[in-house]
């Protein structure tokens, strides 16, 4: 018997795993290639990065196809889906599938929705790792920028509308999902959430790297990625200067992608310094004596979260940061409220080594409430069985 066949549409190929989305696309598609025959549509914003790791698609299991994203100026268009406009992935996508239907498509996030035929989506799964809206109301109140706020509306009009058309819409937080719920009049939304295993986080209690007398800080993060920038910023500008003002010697590293040339600049203090793409993150975090992820805006889980507590990382974190993470057992990450909170937590832990301990060993303690990759896994597919059983997307039950 064949087994069942899966269209996955997405903004990228899920592999290098250079950011949190790639890395769990990655992890999940991996699983799945074992029952599943699964073909990745990639519509890139960086074909070039894309193309050179087309082998490691087929190490994993999936046949990929990459498109350049061309964004268009077409008004009435939120930017998400301005930005992920292909004409060569939209006749690719409407060739295919009047050809050969597969037993599902997958569409990663609802801006690539548009991209498939317009006609009765039967079989269709959207996954939303975020609430687009909801972060550009975030990004527009942060920057006072009414034009953002335009876009948000716009956005949260299309969303919406791809939601209702789609056979099915997945999240990956109990948040997410209920708002989601409550725009589609109560309809069943799976939970897709973020694994931890990942990383072997058994190890990660006791990294070999040598102990430093200045303190490490380390962030982690796509600088392609707004959030993230304004994020890096923060660092810069503001908690940086606090640390500084009382742990003068302690370094910042910023690790990951695109970082712009503004951050690369900051590395003119030799207490900076910017690595730009690393094929594996763990040396960065083991590394680290605080892992300091102060997001203002986002939604969804924050992967680089998990990944540092997964290796038994004292993180520091905002609200934001936190969102996805309620199941933890409380002081499992030190929350803050405000930047004179996030410099004083950073302080603490730098300064003394049993404060810094004790909140590594309730990191390795919390990776043990966190979904595994295997459990996600398990969770994907019994909807696309569900999806591919049942166009009725009131007969979805899995996660939801």
């Amino acid at each position: 018997m064949p087994r069942p066949s899966v269209l996955y549409l997405t903004h990228h190929l899920p592999w290098p795993a250079c950011s949190g989305g790639r890395l769990r696309e990655g992890q999940l598609l991996h699983r799945l290639s074992a029952d599943f025959d699964i073909e990745v549509v990639a519509v890139s914003k960086d074909p070039r990065l894309d193309h050179a790791h087309l082998g490691d698609a087929e190490a994993a299991g999936v046949r990929a196809r990459i498109f350049p994203a061309s964004p268009a100026t077409a008004p009435g268009l939120s930017s998400h889906v301005r930005r992920h406009q292909s004409q060569p992935a939209r006749r690719y996508l409407a060739d295919r599938l009047a050809a050969a239907p597969p037993t599902a498509v997958h569409v990663e996030g609802h801006y690539l929705f548009p991209l498939l035929p317009q006609h009765p989506h039967s079989q269709t799964l959207i996954v939303e790792h975020n609430i687009e809206s909801q972060l550009l109301e975030q990004q527009a109140e942060s920057e006072g920028d009414v034009a953002l706020l335009a876009d948000a509306v716009l956005t949260r009009r299309t969303e919406q509308a791809c939601w209702r058309s789609a056979s099915a819409v997945a999240a990956v937080t109990d948040d997410d999902a209920a708002h989601i719920r409550a725009a589609l009049a109560g309809q069943p939304v799976p939970v897709i959430p973020g694994g931890a295993d990942h990383l072997d986080y058994l190890q990660a209690g006791s990294p070999s790297v040598a102990p430093s007398d200045a303190g490490r800080i380390a962030f982690v993060a796509n600088f392609g990625y707004p959030p993230n920038l304004d994020a890096a910023q923060l660092i810069l500008d503001e908690i940086l200067p606090g640390v500084w003002a009382r742990c003068p010697e302690a370094t910042m590293t910023f690790t990951g992608m695109y970082p712009p040339p503004w951050l690369h600049a900051a590395a003119a203090d030799p207490r900076v310094a910017v690595t730009g793409f690393v094929p594996q993150v763990t040396d960065y975090l083991d590394a680290a004596d605080v892992v300091l992820c102060p997001l203002r805006i986002g939604g969804g889980v924050k992967i680089k979260v998990l990944e540092a507590l997964a290796r038994g990382r004292a993180v520091v974190t905002t609200p934001v940061g936190m969102q996805g993470l309620r199941q933890l057992p409380e002081g499992s990450v030190v929350e803050c409220l405000d930047v004179p909170a996030m410099i004083d937590a950073c302080v603490r832990l730098l300064r003394s080594p049993a404060d810094r301990e004790l909140q590594e060993k309730r990191s390795l303690l919390a990776v043990r409430h966190l979904p595994t990759w295997d459990t996600s896994a398990e969770l994907l597919a019994a909807t696309w069985h569900s999806l591919a059983a049942s166009p009725d997307p009131t007969l979805l039950t899995a996660g939801s």
